[in-house]
């Protein structure tokens, strides 16, 4: 998930530069407005999760920018707080007549509460979002091997095939096997629009709109972006706009499956941070089970991310050990029997039982 955005308008430098750093130290990205005007442009720009306003500024007041961005359809729901030094009666009415969401005190609140009141605020918007789409948040789930040839991408396609069939919510698959796609490659996908070239474009332009331009029909349901069909610069591809992308999917209720492939590329490890899930795909070959252990153990470091781990067994040639956890840091979750179609797996379905715990939270053994 991306950071949450919040711009503070506030004229006085120093004001200015405390609720920065206080932000900031609690996990937010912090936009910057010393003046009224500045901030109804770069709000428009930016478009922030939320705003603190101060109202006595030198330009325009505080009571204006909000009756600006009020008018504006997309900060109809954005938060906006007053933090100002006025704290008449007469003050706060005008404040919540004009369409602010909180008025507070800048001298007399403590930090602390400063910080509930925005986590509050920002609370309220999600709820608002999600009961006016009538949808439950979606799941990301990155699939990722640092052994080549143990079925990361047929594995990602197949999931993805059944899960279009088997959820009521839509599905979509990234092909980020960077730094060649494997998925366009076998659909004879070939050209610019691919996903290296939508991680380029700027992180406030990527909405569902425009992830949707970039994303082709499968005949099984599902959706796909493909990666890139040739070597190409994968520079300009911004770590916001990854967040950006599965913030916008998560919202609008998507099951998103990455292929990461080989996961060899310091950019698939920075992808998989932001996954909501990991899944680990291993083999009975002994490198796979040997690099499958480094990956785990590089997961281990993060306890958010070893929490929503998976060790996935794809038994690509039917030569399986009597114990296929034997080498492995534990046992694998799923186990996905060899067979030449996937649509021949004995039920129940180890492809069911993989999306069961992804999007129900059912408890990894």
């Amino acid at each position: 998930m991306p950071k949450i955005r919040i711009l503070v308008i506030e004229d006085d430098d120093d004001a200015r530069l405390m609720y920065s750093i206080m932000l900031r130290s609690w996990g937010y990205e912090i936009l910057e407005a010393p003046t009224g005007a500045e901030g109804v442009q770069l709000a428009r720009q930016q478009k922030p999760d939320l705003i603190l306003l101060d109202i006595m500024m030198p330009d325009i007041d505080g009571y204006e920018v909000c009756k600006q961005l009020r008018s504006d359809p997309h900060f109809r729901t954005v938060p906006i707080l007053f933090l100002s030094a006025l704290d008449a009666p007469d003050d706060r009415i005008k404040g919540y007549t004009i369409g602010g969401d909180d008025f507070i005190n800048k001298g007399k609140v403590e930090y602390q509460e400063l910080g509930a009141r925005i986590k509050a605020a920002l609370d309220r918007l999600q709820r608002l979002r999600l009961e006016k789409r009538g949808k439950q948040p979606g799941t990301s789930l990155g699939l990722v091997s640092l052994r080549g040839g143990v079925g990361v991408s047929t594995l990602a396609l197949n999931l993805a095939h059944h899960a279009a069939a088997w959820l009521d919510t839509p599905t979509i698959l990234l092909d980020m096997a960077f730094p060649v796609g494997s998925i366009g490659l076998w659909s004879g996908i070939e050209g610019a629009r691919h996903l290296p070239e939508l991680l380029s474009r700027n992180t406030a332009d990527i909405n569902l709109p425009l992830i949707e331009s970039f994303s082709l029909q499968n005949v099984h349901g599902f959706r796909f972006i493909p990666g890139p069909s040739g070597i190409i610069d994968l520079s300009g591809i911004r770590m916001e706009a990854v967040e950006r992308l599965l913030h916008v999917l998560n919202e609008e209720g998507y099951f998103v499956i990455i292929d990461l492939g080989r996961g060899t590329l310091p950019l698939s490890w920075q992808i998989q941070s932001h996954c909501d899930w990991v899944g680990v795909v291993t083999s009975a070959e002994t490198t796979s089970r040997t690099l499958a252990n480094v990956v785990l153990n590089s997961l281990a470091k993060d306890q958010d991310t070893q929490r929503a781990s998976l060790l996935i067994f794809n038994d690509i040639t039917n030569a399986k050990p009597v114990d296929i956890s034997f080498g492995l840091l534990r046992r694998p979750d799923v186990f996905v029997p060899y067979s030449p179609d996937f649509q021949d797996l004995p039920e129940p379905s180890p492809l069911a039982q993989l999306l069961s715990i992804v999007t129900r939270q059912e408890e990894v053994k």
